[in-house]
């Protein structure tokens, strides 16, 4: 269930923040669709000073680096002559160099600390952020020789400091395009033998070669100017940079036409002991070799000078740049202690240490750590500029010790209360009497603020009304709490002392935790959703009309496709589409509720008791759960297989279904049976509804997750593309096998081989006086169903592939029969032995549930073993698949 929010809410709790009349202002993390912003800017080339205003058309999302909007240009005040790239009424990017999140800023600057033992640069130093736009102008020219256009490049006109948020900014080109469109490639083989620097023709998926040509192209390009960090923005294995690269809308049919490098913003450091992505390993060596520890965006001027001067001809305008580029890099460079570059200099530059606390002023007045006239005090006197950042670092310290003590008293497995409370009270009151106490030092109206709460009864109230009005923006952006729990918190402000302990939990518990409506809605659209979608045709076709919806936001479709698969959805075999996607959706927790019987079962067969041994019973119920999410075959997907198979019984039609008859059998798969099925009659259809379910499958993993990276393509092609590989590889070794004879009998005899090879290995067991239970030989119930039904599949003879497994699971079935019945024979048989007479009854209990535990594992197994034989196709080479 997606998260929404109300904006009229969140105007209305900034309103009634702006009513209580406190003195400090409000904290504001980002803004609102509507909002008016006006600015001080200093364009990019040439550096001049202007005014702009600016209305916020959408917040567009945001990162580590920063939080970007679409802005569009009410009013430009240029007294020194116009900005290049700026015109009154055109649309433009907006971006603040400040994570619209509290916790990815805490995370980001603490990385950037730990690196370089200053703060975010990009974000509280002006320098940083101009030479930032500098190097980005400079390489945008470098385009037009080496990518062929300075359209390849974002241009950025201007850069401000905005004071609301307390964070260096960028306005710059509004770049409406995609980051890649989810391709057909029914040879996904052939892709993995292409190399940057190939001819792209043949090889399939021709806009997702491009967009890595032209990011190979880019990081060429960047290493050749020195600029080696910047160019981790675009890096193909971070597996995070190709959202950075976008395709304009106006680029054509051509895959390569209208390609453009959007962002140059780094917004984590690379520390060389701790790599983020599979390339960081072998950039942090190659940072090494130059002397570089920890990367940035440290750039080589040295190397651009020398770039700028074999390409004169296409700089010669740029001179101003280049100068301005050269003070803003020694501003920044110098503001920062940076032991891995300035350590010696560190040692006898008092100059050096002068800029670090210039900087270190700057820095916090910019990110209003303090006010106008405190930067003014602690810009004369640099002792207490000293004082007042060794008092910050307190902060980090206390979290950092009282981490220490938590952490060593978890290795002892012993804690005292003492010990807990100091630990706790230096993980949470100690950095925050820290903060309080720099804010009280630096700021009058904070001051000035908590002097009239401890002294004006009234004050306090208005204070922390104040406050609660600031966590429920937070709150209700985040799905804390919808719009009525919202309105009644702000109405009855003492609900918030309820609300603010469950604000540690994920917003999703806390919500499911304090609203009963939110509760009863996720449980309709979990039990009560899914049968209305079988049985209401209406509301399937407005299902797919909000998955349509959806896909344009994520532009994983444009508008002409998605105006042809609307006038699609009426068709007949696009509604039992639908209708077999609702039942793959009703099928969901078939999976979990089997594997929880099973798990009763053989803690019942265990002997364990369910309130004596909750614990156990517990854990064996996780292990079954875990056991069916990993499983290519499970319960679930085995009933989607099975209402496919019903289709084709009732239909008497097995040609519309001969490729989701076979796929609607595996667990994950499974889901993109029909959009499979779909691809030659509906290519855009099929196309977009794996598009649209391997987005949402990506997203549940951080950070590399996000919309655009490759993770997300990854998802799709082996889901989508791999499959339908596999389907063009089976369909040309079915062709070859029709002139076999089929074979069905030969099933009976694996299996009874299987069984026996089962009973001869529990043989061994049972000589040594006692019957093995299912962890004493997990390896030949793992392998030998396995093989039983490979075999079972190769040798079939010209049996067509949904045949092949279905014998597979009949052998794994009749093998864990047989393996059933020896697990009994073989109990009786010490009982028999110990000169005990058999008790048949005392023989039921563990009969069932050996049996029913063999046919479940077995049954499952070999099924798996048929499919891994008939998945096993060999792709042709690409010179012989393009030589004919």
């Amino acid at each position: 269930m997606a998260v929404e929010y109300s904006p009229q809410t969140v105007a209305d709790l900034t309103a009634a923040f702006g009513q209580t009349g406190i003195v400090r202002p409000m904290r504001i993390g980002r803004y609102e669709a509507g909002r008016e912003l006006t600015f001080d800017i200093t364009g990019v080339a040439p550096a001049r000073p202007a005014r702009m205003r600016v209305r916020i058309e959408r917040f567009v999302g945001g990162g580590y680096a920063g939080q970007v909007y679409r802005v569009k240009l009410l009013e430009l005040d240029a007294p020194e002559g116009p900005i290049s790239g700026l015109a009154v009424g055109d649309c433009y990017a907006l971006k603040i160099l400040l994570p619209p999140r509290a916790s990815s800023a805490r995370f980001r600057d603490a990385l950037y600390a730990v690196g370089f033992q200053a703060p975010f640069s990009l974000q509280s130093n002006p320098a940083a952020a101009r030479a930032g736009a500098l190097w980005q102008t400079l390489i945008r020219r470098a385009a037009r020789l080496k990518l062929g256009s300075e359209r390849a490049v974002t241009e950025i006109h201007a850069t401000f400091v905005d004071s609301a948020l307390g964070s260096c900014g960028e306005i710059s080109e509004w770049i409406d395009g995609r980051v890649w469109r989810f391709e057909t490639d029914d040879h996904f083989g052939r892709r993995r033998h292409w190399k940057v620097g190939q001819p792209r023709d043949g090889f399939g998926s021709p806009e997702y070669l491009a967009k890595r040509q032209f990011m190979a192209d880019v990081v060429d390009l960047l290493h050749e100017m020195g600029a080696p960090e910047l160019a981790r923005q675009y890096e193909w294995w971070t597996c995070k940079s190709q959202p950075n690269c976008l395709k304009r809308h106006d680029g054509g049919d051509d895959p390569a036409a209208g390609l453009t490098a959007v962002d140059f913003r780094a917004g984590l450091a690379l520390l060389p002991f701790l790599p983020m992505s599979p390339a960081d390993v072998w950039l942090i060596a190659k940072g090494i070799g130059r002397g570089s520890l920890v990367q940035f965006d440290r750039g080589n001027l040295t190397k651009l000078k020398g770039f700028i001067e074999a390409h004169h001809e296409h700089f010669s305008d740029m001179a101003d740049v280049v100068a301005e580029l050269e003070t803003a890099e020694r501003r920044y460079r110098d503001s920062q202690i940076d032991i891995t570059h300035n350590f010696p200099r560190l040692a006898y530059s008092p100059r050096l240490w002068g800029t670090i606390l210039a900087g270190a002023v700057d820095s916090w007045r910019i990110r209003n750590v303090i006010d106008e006239p405190t930067a003014d005090v602690l810009h004369k006197n640099r002792f207490a500029a000293a004082l007042f950042g060794l008092l910050g670092t307190l902060a980090p310290a206390s979290l950092i010790a009282g981490l220490v003590v938590l952490v060593s008293c978890l290795f002892r497995w012993r804690i005292t209360a003492a010990e807990g409370i100091a630990g706790v009270a230096l993980v949470t009151v100690g950095p925050a009497v820290v903060r309080l106490l720099r804010a009280l030092m630096g700021r009058a109206d904070v001051r000035h603020h908590y002097g009239r709460i401890v002294t004006q009864g009234l004050y306090l109230r208005k204070a922390f009304r104040a406050h609660v009005y600031e966590a429920l923006i937070g709150w209700h952006r985040a799905g804390r709490l919808d719009e009525r729990h919202t309105e009644r918190v702000k109405r009855h402000v003492w609900l918030y002392l309820i609300h603010r302990p469950l604000s540690v939990l994920p917003a999703g518990l806390h919500r499911f935790l304090t609203d009963g409506r939110y509760v009863l809605g996720v449980l309709h659209f979990i039990l009560i959703r899914p049968v209305k979608l079988v049985l209401n045709a209406d509301l399937r076709e407005t299902w797919m009309r909000e998955m349509l919806a959806e896909g344009l936001r994520r532009r994983i479709i444009s508008d002409d496709e998605a105006d042809q698969i609307d006038k699609h959805i009426p068709d007949p075999f696009v509604q039992k589409y639908l209708k077999a996607l609702a039942v793959h959706v009703c099928t969901l927790p078939i999976s979990q509720v089997v594997a929880l019987i099973a798990a009763m079962i053989y803690s019942w067969s265990m002997g364990l008791h369910f309130w004596y041994d909750f614990w156990k019973v517990w854990g064996i119920a996780l292990a079954f759960i875990a056991t069916v999410q990993v499983v290519p075959i499970s319960p679930g997907s085995l009933v989607r297989g099975l209402y496919v198979l019903y289709l084709v019984i009732r239909e008497r039609n097995f040609k519309d279904y001969n490729i989701a008859v076979f796929l609607a059998f595996f667990k994950y798969i499974g889901y993109l049976a029909f959009p499979i099925q779909m691809a030659n009659r509906y290519p855009v259809l099929s196309r977009f509804m794996a598009g649209h379910w391997a987005t949402g499958a990506a997203r549940m993993v951080p950070v590399f997750g996000e919309h655009g990276a490759l993770l997300e393509h990854g998802v799709f092609d082996l889901f989508f593309n791999y499959s339908l590989t596999l389907r063009r590889r089976i369909r040309v070794r079915v062709k070859q096998r029709k002139a076999l004879p089929q074979r069905h009998w030969h099933f009976v005899p694996i299996a009874l081989a299987a069984g026996a090879i089962y009973a001869a290995i529990s043989w061994v067991y049972v000589r040594q006086g006692f019957v093995p239970a299912q962890r004493h030989i997990w390896y030949a119930t793992l392998v030998v169903p396995l093989i039983a039904g490979w075999v079972t599949a190769r040798w079939a003879g010209g049996a067509p592939p949904a045949r092949r497994v279905v014998l597979g699971a009949f052998t794994g079935l009749l093998a864990g029969l047989l393996a059933g019945g020896a697990y009994v024979f073989f109990l009786a048989h010490l009982q028999a032995g110990a000169d005990q007479a058999v008790d048949m009854s005392t023989l039921v209990k563990p009969a069932v549930a050996a049996t029913v535990w063999r046919l479940f594992t077995f049954g499952i197994l070999a099924t798996v073993g048929a499919l891994i034989c008939e998945n096993i196709v060999p792709e042709p080479s690409p010179s012989a698949s393009l030589a004919h």
